[in-house]
């Protein structure tokens, strides 16, 4: 069962967490809500590619390699 900060974080993972690696390092979440919060962050950062890959850049840069990071050790456990 998801939290309802979980249900939060995965509607917006980038506002409710630094860095994708403090997903992986939080205490009170199941392996199963932090993949669901990083891979709602992968199609984040994979739309906010698209519009840089288009020029229309201007906001945070994308960081899709440090999500991919993070899935792959919430993976690994």
């Amino acid at each position: 069962m998801f939290h309802s900060k979980s249900i939060n974080a995965a509607l917006d993972p980038a506002r409710s967490y630094r860095r994708p690696m403090d997903v992986v390092a939080a205490p009170d979440m199941s392996l199963c809500e932090k993949l669901a919060i990083l891979k709602s962050w992968e199609a984040d950062e994979r739309a906010l590619q698209r519009a840089e890959d288009e020029g229309m850049g201007g906001g945070e840069h994308a960081h899709l390699h440090r999500v991919q990071e993070a899935i792959i050790q919430v993976q690994a456990r």
